[in-house]
């Protein structure tokens, strides 16, 4: 069972990738096998390859994207993030309210990923 401070680590890691547009830190906060389901629903992206495809779509639909958490709560080896995503595309900023599920592991990397998020209540910054 991975620590508290390493579940809220691998958050961290997880938002600092989005942040700086960092693909590999992205590709290396996840276990080998781990998954992405973003949003819960769609497909799961398993794997480094689905990651590394996950991230090269999501990436291509703005110009930059960036996590602000609000909270993260850390319970036994899952966390939660509540967070605004915002994505920027000629100049003009999108705001969308959105929650991470995230599972870790012992070596304090991320199992899995699940995102939900509503399009319909995006709104401008």
């Amino acid at each position: 069972m991975p620590t508290p401070e390493q579940v809220r680590a691998a958050v961290d890691a997880y938002v600092d990738a989005y942040n700086r547009d960092d693909r590999q830190a992205f590709l290396s906060a996840f276990s080998d096998d781990g998954v992405v389901v973003d949003p819960v629903g769609t497909p799961p992206h398993e794997g480094i390859d689905a990651r590394g495809g996950f991230w090269d779509s999501v990436h291509a639909l703005a110009d930059r994207l960036e996590l602000v958490p609000e909270d993260v709560i850390v319970c036994a080896d899952e966390a939660v993030m509540v967070f605004e995503i915002l994505a920027t595309s000629g100049g003009a900023t999108t705001v969308l309210d959105a929650v991470d599920v995230f599972r870790v592991d012992d070596d304090g990397r991320i199992t899995s990923m699940r995102a939900y998020w509503d399009l319909t209540r995006a709104r401008p910054a």
